[in-house]
């Protein structure tokens, strides 16, 4: 490699970098959000001022989870089509995930209250490491990464019986789509959009570990859902250790 190839890989490295800063900037935003909605909706006092702040809170927080739920929607739609005509999708796609997190930052405070909000302090934590994984890691364990970490949060919402069979129903879903992902570029030699020539995994990634991964997080999530809070409970341990596993092997796989 010569000084301008190696100048080169320093200029993109420090762009993903600066892009994986960003998305834990926007996580920090985002805690402190959730410490204000603890604080005047969780935990607040019984003063006028508190009892206001809760009943404008449980009013408008609905409302948050409605309207941002919509626009990521819209904003998925917005970047599929971008995709398939070879357009820009960045926006969009930003766009759709920062919608998401607070559609369900919104949903879970209202509906699961306190163990809700301590959930949350630790998904968005989630959140930004994750974020980070996508730029500075392996590809495909960020990939395996979503999966095991959405297999967890559905164990969590399976916890609750029938209270969290949607949420864990929509989980298993983007399980599935994670893994249906994974199907599409082992087809395509790790090739997202032939349009726009976007190869999000290297030519050789092999694909086994990484379908193993969203088949064992997927049977979790459905085996919970079927046997009950306890065995959840159990399974999300298993489902940490999963994940801990991955990351050994992908950093051993990179030196």
């Amino acid at each position: 490699m010569d000084k301008k190839q190696r100048e080169e890989r320093r200029r993109q490295e420090d762009i993903a970098l600066q892009r994986g800063l960003l998305w834990v900037a926007g996580a920090m935003v985002l805690e402190a959000l959730l410490v204000l909605v603890n604080r005047f909706y969780i935990n607040f006092t019984l003063t006028d001022a508190g009892v206001n702040a809760y009943l404008a809170l449980g009013k408008w927080l609905p409302v948050l989870r409605n309207v941002t739920l919509i626009g990521a929607a819209l904003a998925l739609v917005w970047t599929v089509l971008q995709l398939k005509k070879g357009g820009k999708f960045g926006w969009p796609l930003i766009g759709a995930i920062a919608l998401g997190a607070v559609a369900v930052c919104a949903h879970v405070a209202v509906k699961y209250q306190g163990p809700g909000m301590n959930m949350l302090f630790w998904l968005v934590a989630a959140w930004a490491l994750l974020a980070m994984m996508f730029y500075i890691y392996q590809r495909e364990f960020f990939l395996g990464a979503a999966a095991c970490g959405m297999s967890v949060l559905g164990l969590w919402f399976a916890r609750y019986g029938a209270a969290g069979r949607l949420e864990s129903g929509l989980l298993t879903a983007g399980i599935a789509a994670v893994g249906l992902a994974a199907l599409w570029l082992k087809k395509n030699d790790g090739v997202l959009s032939e349009k726009m020539n976007l190869q999000f995994l290297p030519k050789k990634t092999s694909y086994a570990v990484l379908l193993v991964t969203c088949l064992a997080s997927l049977a979790a999530v459905v085996v919970a859902m079927v046997a009950g809070d306890m065995v959840a409970y159990y399974l999300m341990f298993v489902m940490v250790a999963w994940l801990f596993a991955l990351f050994v092997y992908y950093t051993v796989k990179m030196m």
